[in-house]
């Protein structure tokens, strides 16, 4: 997700080489292009973002708990009715994607971590 966007380092500069416009409209590609980070910069700010929006070795999905932390009965249905929840979710997009070229994935239950692990 986070590289996708950021790899284009205009979308989301690391940092600026000069102030930003204060005048809506008269902003010039030289302008633009003088204010963006330097090669090395966005090379740095790529392998940044790559490192930390790629999906790490030790990820458990969110549907997946590792730990018993809840042993309760009431606790434990709401987990299971929340990882039905997830399921279906899981179900709707694989349906919307099914039609698509391009694959939306960023939201799918599976794919998203149940606890940061950077």
């Amino acid at each position: 997700g986070q590289y996708d966007w950021g790899a284009w380092v205009p979308n989301t500069p690391c940092s600026m080489r000069q102030p930003p416009p204060t005048c809506k409209g008269e902003t010039t590609m030289q302008q633009i292009m003088e204010s963006l980070p330097d090669i090395r910069q966005s090379c740095i700010q790529m392998a940044i973002t790559w490192h930390l929006g790629r999906r790490q070795p030790d990820m458990v999905p969110l549907r997946q708990n590792t730990d018993e932390y809840f042993v309760e009965e009431k606790a434990m249905q709401q987990i299971q009715e929340f990882q039905r929840e997830l399921e279906t979710i899981e179900r709707q997009i694989d349906e919307r994607n099914s039609a698509l070229e391009l694959k939306y994935e960023y939201l799918k239950p599976t794919n998203i971590e149940n606890s940061v692990t950077i």
